[in-house]
């Protein structure tokens, strides 16, 4: 037998373990699945005008944050990657070319054809949520940088705010 020996069993597990659920696994041998969460991300907040803008939210480190805590559940890690691997497959069926290959306009339509699917449209609503912490989160979590989501909205940060991450 192949796995004979509990090295070489070990190896293989760990091996595809982990080429299976990091979320800097190559996808498509394109793209990385995070590279792929957080353009579908970047898609999805859009260019609001007053809005902060993305790289201040700083949504892909909060994103990669929750693919790698502790405290978040296997099935949710899984459904945000998978819904990466299956927008893959759904902009390969529309344009037989990877997702972030893809024009902006590509990258829409292949997310309003996403969002027909009972699945799609729960992970969408999933990838909405992780923007909306991103933008209202505490900057000591490595989101919301200079608050510019608080003052986007006039917020004022109820007291004490935390000392350290707490995720």
């Amino acid at each position: 037998m192949f796995l004979n020996t509990r090295r070489t069993f070990l190896k293989c597990t760990a091996f595809s373990t982990t080429a299976l659920i990091l979320p800097h696994t190559k996808l498509f041998a394109s793209a990385t699945i995070l590279d792929t969460l957080a353009l579908a991300q970047r898609d999805l907040y859009g260019d609001l005008e007053s809005a902060p803008g993305f790289k201040e939210i700083n949504s892909r480190a909060y994103l990669s944050l929750i693919l790698t805590h502790s405290r978040i559940g296997e099935d949710s890690k899984k459904f945000i990657t998978n819904g990466a691997t299956w927008l893959e497959e759904e902009a390969q069926t529309l344009y037989k070319t990877p997702y972030t290959s893809l024009s902006y306009d590509e990258r829409q339509k292949t997310l309003e054809s996403t969002a027909t699917y009972k699945w799609g449209e729960s992970w969408i609503d999933a990838m909405l949520r992780f923007i909306y912490e991103a933008v209202l989160g505490d900057p000591i979590y490595g989101i919301n940088k200079d608050s510019s989501g608080w003052k986007w909205l006039n917020h004022v940060s109820g007291l004490p705010r935390p000392k350290e991450p707490l995720l």
